[in-house]
Formats: C-alpha cells, sequence, structure tokens
C-alpha cells in the first residue's frame, strides 16, 4: 500500500521523480569519493592549540614526515615555514646526489 501511494502520488510529476533521483545520484558521488579518501594516505594534518598553529606533512617520494612542533601564530605562516622547509631539504637531496668529476 504505501509503495502505491509512494508510486501514485509522488513519483508520477515528472520533475519530482528527476529531483529525486537527482539527489540519489548525488549522494552516490558523495559516498564514492569518501570511500575514496579513506582508502588514501594522509599526506598533511594541521591543528591549533589556543592561538598556535602546528602540523606536519608526508613527502610520498622521499618517505619522509616534515614536522613543524614549534609553531605558528596563523594558519597560512605555518604552512609556509613547511614549504620552505621542504625546499631546503630538496636543494640538499640534490647536492648530496651530486658527483663531482675532477
Amino acid at each position: 500500500m504505501l509503495f502505491n501511494l509512494v508510486e501514485k502520488y509522488l513519483m508520477r510529476p515528472k520533475r519530482l521523480r528527476e529531483a529525486i533521483q537527482a539527489v540519489v545520484r548525488d549522494n552516490d558521488e558523495l559516498l564514492r569519493l569518501i570511500k575514496k579518501a579513506e582508502n588514501e594516505e594522509p599526506t598533511n594534518l594541521t591543528w591549533s592549540e589556543g592561538d598556535t598553529w602546528y602540523g606536519w606533512t608526508y613527502n610520498q617520494s622521499k618517505k619522509r614526515y616534515y614536522f613543524d612542533d614549534i609553531g605558528n601564530t596563523s594558519l597560512m605562516g605555518l604552512w609556509e615555514d613547511q614549504w620552505a622547509r621542504e625546499k631546503e631539504v630538496d636543494q640538499l637531496d640534490m647536492f648530496e646526489n651530486q658527483v663531482d668529476f675532477e
């Protein structure tokens, strides 16, 4: 009886049926994206303790974590510091792999 009621009065108007189907499709896509994100490994994390921001990032290619346990007063400042450290480490790695031909 409930099925007949839904079929007869709710799903009959074409626009309503299309709207319901669109919501269901959107929810399916959202669930798929959430599932995909759950299966991936985390690459960074930031958090605030009072007025100070802390965080870490993970470089997949180097299998290396970069931590900022000193903290920063702004989130953007924290990320700028972490990017600068990563760039510095990249440059140091470049020189470590350099071979001198004399």
